[in-house]
This record gives structure tokens, sequence and C-alpha cells, in this order.
């Protein structure tokens, strides 16, 4: 089996997929990508069954003529609200006491935790071992080899919609894409653009696409919390188009280079040209208004991001403050809009880093979950402690790329 691994996003606007494989110092390095316009998303729900798969089969299709490869097993980013995250809790108890937990010990703990039946329309995608505890002793992350009586793990169990889930599977069957797991969209891109350290201490990633917003909250090294909002920048543009009556791309434009998160660092006397839906000649209207606007839609957006810190009962302990990632995360200020909302939070923004010469269109912020899928798959240490997938047959396939890249390692 090959030691390259195949990404596949299925984002707002695109399709992108990616083969990515180590460097000699364990970084991912880009092996090839190709970006599909795609209409068939919105939400990250499907809308178009025929033009997502017309999108997928073009960027797998070029992909596949670089690498030369067809039977390659893919990861997969799924995405919408109808994404839920969630802690659950596993407990084995260890007999004797005296003796060394063991493999089979984890397996067993795991096992437990990841036992909670969702609801009858909903599937489990993926289950990540958070934190072990043994005899009540917190933050163990490696419990092998040690003695004690009890051994818990907490997990964080994502799930979604099985229509949904099942729609996606359709169109990559289709296509001719055989998937070897999903990777919900909180978490690929946290990993796309989160360091080791930020991990560790505790940081917010909030992806801004065109039609969602992912929340991932990191602690401890892996993810603690994740959410997917049903607003995005393609919001903001709306409110212009509405507002400002002019065509979607004239929005969009005016959005990118234009706008700014904070109306108040705009001068009173600034003003943009404004083409009119009906009108023929050229408009001009005060910067600020347009700013005005773009914060407005703004503020709502870091208000239910600020809503999902606080339900994840993380709010104070993440030094390492919000990650802002996404296309929607090239608006100017939004850091600073952030930390006026999100009181006491410092705010930055945040792309994806690539080993060795990559295409300057590759590293941008909107490539993140793409990066972040390739990097679920090469973190993994430990294959009997690595992520599992909740649908039936997809473990093993994982587990057997997961192998290929350890060896690789060694």
């Amino acid at each position: 089996m090959s030691d390259t691994i195949f990404v596949l996003d299925l984002g707002g606007t695109k399709v992108t997929a990616a083969a990515f494989d180590a460097d000699g110092a364990g970084s991912l390095r880009l092996v090839t990508f190709a970006a599909v316009p795609c209409a068939g998303l919105a939400k990250g729900v499907v809308t178009d069954m025929e033009a997502t798969i017309e999108a997928v089969q073009s960027a797998v299709g070029q992909v596949r003529s670089i690498t030369s490869t067809t039977d390659e097993a893919w990861i997969v980013s799924i995405n919408g609200s109808h994404l839920e995250g969630s802690n659950t809790q596993g407990l084995v108890p260890i007999y004797p006491r005296t003796r060394v937990i063991t493999r089979d010990d984890v397996l067993q703990v795991l096992n437990h935790s990841r036992q909670v039946l969702p609801a009858p329309d909903r599937e489990q995608i993926q289950a990540i071992p958070r934190e072990f505890r043994v005899d009540g002793q917190k933050g163990v992350t490696r419990p092998v080899g040690m003695t004690g009586g009890r051994l818990e793990v907490v997990t964080h169990v994502v799930t979604g919609l099985t229509s949904h889930i099942q729609s996606i599977q359709k169109i990559l069957r289709i296509s001719g894409v055989t998937p070897a797991e999903f990777v919900p969209q909180p978490i690929a891109a946290s990993l796309g653009v989160v360091d080791a350290q930020s991990a560790e201490q505790g940081c917010v990633v909030v992806d801004i696409g065109v039609g969602t917003t992912s929340v991932g909250i990191m602690t401890g090294g892996v993810i603690a919390y994740s959410a997917v909002i049903p607003v995005g920048s393609g919001a903001v543009t709306n409110d212009l188009s509405k507002l400002l009556k002019c065509s979607v791309e004239i929005a969009e434009r005016l959005k990118t280079q234009e706008g700014s998160a904070l109306s108040t660092r705009v001068g009173e006397s600034e003003t943009v040209e404004i083409s009119q839906i009906g009108q023929l000649e050229v408009r001009y209207l005060p910067r600020k208004v347009l700013c005005e606007i773009i914060e407005s839609r703004l503020r709502e957006i870091l208000q239910m991001v600020k809503a999902h810190i606080e339900r994840s009962g993380l709010n104070g302990l993440l030094p390492g403050g919000i990650i802002f990632t996404g296309g929607g995360s090239r608006i100017p200020l939004l850091p600073q809009l952030s930390e006026e909302v999100i009181k006491h939070m410092s705010a930055r923004c945040g792309g994806p880093e690539i080993a060795g010469t990559v295409n300057k269109q590759f590293i941008d912020p909107a490539n993140s979950v793409t990066v972040g899928l390739a990097r679920f798959v090469f973190a993994q240490e430990d294959e009997e402690l690595a992520p599992s997938v909740g649908l039936d047959g997809w473990k093993l396939r994982i587990a057997n790329v997961i192998k290929g890249h350890l060896k690789a390692k060694s």
C-alpha cells in the first residue's frame, strides 16, 4: 500500500482533492491538489447531487492523473449544522488491582465509551479519546504500563444525520471514490492550523466558510468540543447585495477588497464605487456604511461562537485564544472585532503550513480543512488509540492506512 494520503474536502463553493506524503522530518508534503467549483453543496448539505458528482470526479481525476493511482482510499470531510459533538465516558475495573494496564484494557474502555447509541436518524462519525484517568488521576495520555484498579476515558463523539451521510456515500460511490473515513470539518480545520503548543494549552479554531462557521476547541493536544453554525461569510455577501442593491459578484468584491470588520476604523470621508442593479451610472457610497453592514453580520456570527465557547465549559481555560481560518477570515480586522465581542480572549488569523515547495495558491486559509484531513491520519502515533469511525468496515481500512504510515516512519 502506498504511504500517500488522499483527501477530499467537500467545501461550500468548491471540491478540493489533494495527495500528501511525509518528508524526512515527518512533516506533511503536498504532492498535488485540484480545486473545482461546485454549486451542489449549501451549508454542508447536498442540494444538487449531479453537480456535486461532476465536481468530485473532476477534482479526483486531476489528482489521479498526477499520482497515477486508481485504487486509493480517501479521507473525506463532512460538514453541516447537523453535526453534533458530545463527550462520553467509559470505565473498566482492573483485576487484580496491582497488575499493569495493557492495551486490551485500553481498547476495552475505549469501546465502552463509544457505545452510546445515537438517535435513530443519526450515526456516529468519529470517536476520539480526549483523556484517560487511572484511579481518578486526570490528564493521563498513555495509560499502558501504569498500575491501578480503575481505568476511565473521556471520548469526544461526533454524530451526523444518516440521510446526509448516505447522500455523501452515494456521491462517492458513483464518482468511483472509496472513502477511508469521514472527518468532521471542525476537527479537520483545527488540525489544519493549530501548532502543538496551542493545542496543548487550549485554543479555539473558528473556520468561517461560505455557508457555515465551524467551531473546534482543542485542549490537552486533542479535540474537546466541536460544533457547526449554519451561517458563514456568504451571509455577509448576501446582506451587501440586498441592502446596496447590487449583484452578488459586486457585493463579494466590495466585501473582500473594500470591507472591514470594524466600521469605527473607517474615515467619514472614504467612499466606494457601486454599480447598482438597474442603474446606468456608478454611485458612490460612504465606505463606513459598507463596513457597518459587514460588521453587523460578523458580530452575529461571533456571538454564536461565544455561546459555543461558554457551552463547552472551557471558557477561561483557553490561553491559546481564538484562531480564525477559512475564506471568511480574510476580512480585515476580524480578530480585533472578535476581541471586542469575546472578551478576555486574544484572536488571530491562521492558515495551513506545509513543508517543501508548495503552489502559492494552496497556502490559503480556505485550504485549512484540506491540510487538516491529512494531518488527521499522519498525527496518529498508535493504531490502537486512533480515532474510531462509526460506519461499518471503515475502521479496518483506516487502520491499514495508519499502519503503512507508521512503517514508513520507522
